[in-house]
């Protein structure tokens, strides 16, 4: 059965500087949907989200550098900040889509999110099945160099604890 993406994540996502998209047709069929649980209060985040953002760019062109027109991953960031400006501030370094502020705390998502997927330390990153919404892994940031392709650097594990 197909997952309704707009139930977990809200109706629409932000990227690049607020532009809104709708969740129903920015994820519809991705292979992968990882959403990142992270804030810009987190040290051990603010080492893991450039890691990841790289990871996330050097796919998106190797992609488009090999002609395949769908693009199967999509990374949503779920923040755990409690301040608009901290959320814009680190949003700002990411490339990928986030869930709006204040849908975090007006719908609840970053509520129901963490307790649904038993997000107890940020960062974490869990990885979904694209078409269901079921978990492949809650460990996507041990993981997430086997799901994107291109060049990248992938640390040891002892740099993104």
């Amino acid at each position: 059965m197909p997952c309704n993406f707009e139930e977990l994540v809200g109706p629409t996502l932000l990227i690049g500087k607020g532009q809104e998209v709708y969740t129903k047709d920015l994820l519809k069929d991705k292979k992968y949907v990882m959403l990142y649980f992270s804030a810009q209060w987190c040290p051990p985040c603010r080492k893991f989200t450039p890691l990841l953002g790289e990871a996330y760019t050097a796919h998106k062109q190797y992609t488009k550098d090999n002609n395949i027109e769908e693009e199967d991953i999509e990374v949503i960031f779920v923040s755990l900040d409690s301040l608009q400006t901290d959320f814009d501030t680190y949003r700002s370094k990411m490339p990928f889509y986030s869930v709006p502020f204040a849908n975090l705390w007006l719908l609840h998502i970053k509520d129901k999110l963490s307790s649904r997927y038993g997000v107890r330390s940020i960062p974490t990153l869990v990885i979904l099945n694209g078409q269901d919404g079921s978990v492949i892994t809650k460990n996507g940031k041990g993981e997430y160099a086997a799901y994107f392709k291109g060049e990248y650097e992938v640390p040891s594990s002892c740099c993104i604890s």
